[in-house]
């Protein structure tokens, strides 16, 4: 059974809440992933992120509009 944001999303999920459940405990206590930090897993497995993700402009852009919009852009 999708969780309510997913059901308020319309979008089918992509796992159930038991797996995601699974994914969070392996991350959470997983002894081989003692000090893991910074890497992508999609459910139990480590995974490349969208190439967006290793993009620095593409990075920048959101904190720049996000400084602007709250007027921490010194403007």
């Amino acid at each position: 059974m999708p969780t309510r944001i997913v059901l308020h999303a319309g979008a089918p999920p992509a796992s159930s809440v038991e797996q995601g459940m699974e994914a969070t405990v392996r991350l959470a206590a997983d002894p081989a992933l003692e000090g893991v930090s910074g890497r992508y897993f999609v459910g139990l497995h480590e995974a490349r992120a969208d190439a967006q993700a290793y993009d620095a402009a593409a990075r920048r852009r959101p904190w720049e509009v996000s400084e602007r919009l709250t007027g921490l852009d010194g403007a």
